[in-house]
């Protein structure tokens, strides 16, 4: 292990209530991560959105989940084949077991687009002067939901994303994207790097790597910037949810222009 592993892990920093303007300013525009605390205190979610109230009230919808994702070493590439329809209830009943990666609703369901899930539209508030309003259009808002233990493992997304815990706990690890020589970025946004057990003898520069860690609880909000390698492990039963429709923001977001999106990578990238 090199010196700089050895050394203790960089925090990230953490505001109450941080002004918009403040947070455009300081983080945003300098691609830097930020948990805020106090911007989901008047989301209804946070108090509504139990596992027993969702599957008395969404129990016999079908969702979209990635299932079997225990018998791939990269999940994440092969979400076309792990995809599954099952009703919600099955996904919440895996809530009382033992931690496990097995089975997770992520990003790419869209399930608040669906319209058996758009009541659910109403209890989120988009935060004022950070989020556009209309939480309404395609990809402006996701939900995550999924048992204790599982893991959205090292990669970078190609928007800023504003992430928001709803219930229960997620550590996070982050690294910057000038850190990206050395993440073994084999496929797409996509690190080789198992970032629970580092493989140091296969993946000797990853040694190199200063990874960020902070852990998110219910009511936090963690800015991740563009680029940002981050993975994610829930240690409780955890529903997260993310925005990418920034108000001051030409386009909404900044996006990251290399790189391929979707489970399957082209030919090139192979």
């Amino acid at each position: 292990m090199s010196r700089r592993q050895a050394l203790p892990s960089p925090r990230v920093e953490r505001r109450s209530r941080l002004a918009s303007a403040e947070f455009f300013t300081d983080y945003y525009r300098r691609n830097r991560p930020v948990v805020i605390e106090g911007l989901m205190e008047d989301w209804p979610a946070r108090t509504r959105w139990t596992p027993a109230w969702m599957a008395e009230h969404f129990g016999d919808e079908t969702v979209e989940v990635m299932a079997g994702r225990d018998a791939q070493e990269m999940p994440d590439l092969h979400a076309d084949r792990l995809r599954r329809d099952v009703p919600l209830r099955e996904l919440l009943t895996r809530f009382d077991g033992a931690p496990a990666n097995d089975m997770y609703l992520v990003a790419r369901n869209s399930l608040l687009l669906r319209d058996a899930f758009r009541p659910l539209l109403e209890d989120l508030r988009a935060p004022a002067g950070y989020i556009h309003p209309d939480l309404h259009g395609p990809d402006r808002v996701h939900l995550w939901l999924g048992p204790a233990g599982t893991l959205s493992n090292l990669h970078h997304d190609h928007l800023n994303v504003l992430f928001c815990q709803v219930w229960g706990r997620k550590q996070v690890w982050l690294a910057p994207s000038w850190e990206t020589p050395w993440m073994s970025n084999v496929r797409g946004f996509y690190s080789a790097v198992d970032v629970l057990a580092p493989d140091l003898e296969r993946f000797p520069d990853f040694a190199r790597v200063a990874l960020h860690t902070v852990e998110v609880g219910p009511g936090d909000t963690l800015f991740i910037p563009v680029g940002w390698w981050h993975a994610l492990r829930a240690v409780e039963p955890s529903l997260s949810v993310t925005f990418v429709s920034f108000e001051e923001t030409p386009g909404m977001n900044t996006c990251w222009r290399e790189g391929w999106l979707g489970a399957t990578p082209p030919e090139e990238h192979r």
